[in-house]
């Protein structure tokens, strides 16, 4: 009686099992090459949201020159543009202000009041004229404004 190979049952065997995985090996690899190109690459801006923890401090800071507070407001498909208590009715009169502002006292906080119904390109376009302008702290308004608690119409 003859003694069968070890040895050569081994290579076929070795050879049969490594094939599929070297074919499933190749089709991760195009798969992963196909779906990663033709993205969009994101950018994120540049806002500081903070840990939003709810808890304000004991000790209020002191601000000598306040805070500017930029609202936007969306009327009869126009976006409407309120800094300090003052309606700007163009971009251009709003990107002058901005910049004067700027160049006075770029130290001042600015918070940006954005009404649900604006659109994003104008908050965009707000906050460039803003970093344009070289304000040192932009934010968005996340509770109530104090304008809103006493104006009945809301703006």
């Amino acid at each position: 009686m003859k003694i069968p190979s070890v040895s050569r049952r081994r290579a076929v065997f070795d050879q049969s099992v490594m094939t599929p995985l070297i074919d499933v090996v190749f089709q991760l690899l195009i798969f992963f090459m196909c779906a990663s190109v033709g993205h969009i690459r994101e950018w994120l801006m540049p806002f500081d949201f903070g840990a939003g923890t709810g808890i304000q401090s004991a000790m209020p800071v002191e601000k000598p020159l306040g805070d500017v507070w930029i609202r936007l407001s969306r009327r009869n498909d126009q976006t409407l543009v309120n800094i300090a208590g003052t309606d700007y009715p163009e971009w251009a009169a709003v990107a002058a202000v901005l910049q004067a502002l700027g160049e006075t006292a770029a130290e001042i906080p600015v918070i940006l009041d954005i009404a649900p119904n604006v659109p994003m390109q104008d908050v965009i376009r707000v906050d460039d004229l803003c970093r344009r302008a070289k304000f040192e702290s932009v934010s968005f308004a996340a509770g109530e404004s104090p304008q809103s608690a006493t104006d009945p119409a809301g703006q």
